[in-house]
């Protein structure tokens, strides 16, 4: 069992599914009646640009947990490390994903290596090559290099059974997933309960990402759209470049480099610094973000030091 402050457990003995399924029911109603949410978090930008492949998430902040990658393509991780999480293997990686006691990330030569839990198979990756990854609660979606969508670990909620047909982007979230396709379109696919499934806008995208009960995305003008049961307040208006969906709240960057977020704050985690980001990734109550001078910038909770980033230069 997988237990941070009482907050959540991950059950990976007996009881497996149908247990988790009952850890998150009780979070979900703790959190919407006292706005103490132990969510789950792979909210990471998935952006994806309708001219061309998905940009490389290159800082992820997870859990309890964040991850970059350095200038010389090495993997650092901080905070929680309860399942070796935060221990990143050698070699050089062009993409990285934390997600909520797993992580993984795309090597240089288009293979996926993930560590951390494997109870329900998360970290158990296929093989061949992908151009994006995605770590989410207990399961991990990625895109092969002809665009199919291919998801593996626990399947709850339907969160692994990816359409056909190509994508740009992917996004693992909770219990659901999402992804832009070719043409701009998102498609969801997985628990629908909050309505962060079945709500998808129409319209053309350049960016989608699933957070725990909800999800946002980047439309081709710039706006962002969420959707979901309610929970998450509507997005500012304003143009932006890039989206990420957390536990209760919502960051993105926008045109300029500055990064808004919204939503919940009880720790901090939408009190965003001022100055100039090139991405921003929400985790469960902390948010981070790479900077334009190569720093990484954190804020919102660090009670496992998932906010005390390392100094030195990031991607």
């Amino acid at each position: 069992m997988y237990d941070l402050n009482g907050k959540a457990a991950l059950v990976t003995g007996a009881g497996g599914r149908h247990g988790i399924g009952r850890a998150i029911a009780n979070a979900v109603a703790a959190r919407i009646g006292l706005l103490l949410l132990a969510g789950v978090i792979a909210g990471l930008i998935a952006a994806a640009c309708i001219g061309g492949s998905a940009p490389a998430n290159t800082i992820s902040a997870g859990f309890a947990h964040t991850c970059g990658i350095r200038t010389d393509g090495s993997v650092d991780c901080w905070g929680g490390d309860k399942y070796g999480q935060s221990r990143a293997p050698d070699g050089k990686f062009r993409a990285v994903s934390a997600g909520f006691a797993h992580t993984c990330g795309i090597r240089t030569d288009g293979s996926v290596d993930c560590w951390g839990n494997n109870g329900h198979g998360q970290s158990r990756v296929p093989g061949g090559e992908f151009r994006a990854v995605s770590a989410g609660f207990v399961h991990t979606c990625g895109i092969r290099t002809d665009g199919s969508v291919d998801c593996w670990g626990d399947d709850e909620g339907g969160q692994t059974r990816a359409p056909d047909g190509e994508f740009r982007a992917v996004s693992a979230g909770d219990f659901h997933t999402c992804g832009v396709r070719t043409d701009g379109s998102v498609d969801c696919w997985g628990d629908y309960g909050y309505g962060q499934t079945w709500w998808e806008p129409d319209g053309a995208f350049r960016a989608v990402s699933a957070g725990d009960f909800h999800t946002c995305g980047v439309r081709t003008d710039g706006s962002v759209d969420c959707w979901d049961g309610g929970f998450i307040r509507r997005a500012p208006d304003g143009e932006f470049r890039a989206v990420s969906a957390g536990g209760f709240h919502t960051c993105g960057v926008r045109t300029d480099g500055s990064v808004d977020c919204w939503g919940d704050d009880e720790d901090g985690q939408t009190r965003a610094p001022g100055g100039k980001f090139h991405a921003v990734s929400a985790g469960n109550t902390h948010t981070c973000g790479g900077r334009t001078d190569g720093s990484v910038d954190c804020w919102g909770s660090d009670e496992y030091g998932q906010s005390r980033a390392p100094g030195g230069k990031f991607q």
